[in-house]
């Protein structure tokens, strides 16, 4: 892993982190720089992808609930 440059990610300012492996692909992070070091996004790059994962509203509340039942199903019987 080495350092990256300075940046700022959605108005947050960031470090990015690079790390990159012989036998994959390249990892991009940014920490956030300023108040508690939050990953912020992650950049990965190979020969046949390129995603970005981004984060944000954090120590905000996740309200996690249950799908209604009857847009569950019922998959029991097929294996």
């Amino acid at each position: 892993m080495k350092n990256g440059r300075p940046t700022e990610i959605n108005g947050v300012a960031a470090m990015s982190l690079e790390v990159t492996d012989a036998t994959s692909g390249a990892y991009t992070f940014y920490v956030a720089t300023e108040g508690r070091p939050y990953l912020l996004k992650v950049v990965y790059k190979d020969a046949e992808m390129d995603t970005t994962t981004s984060f944000s509203a954090f120590d905000e509340p996740l309200h996690v609930h249950p799908p209604d039942q009857a847009k569950v199903l019922d998959l029991s019987g097929t294996g």
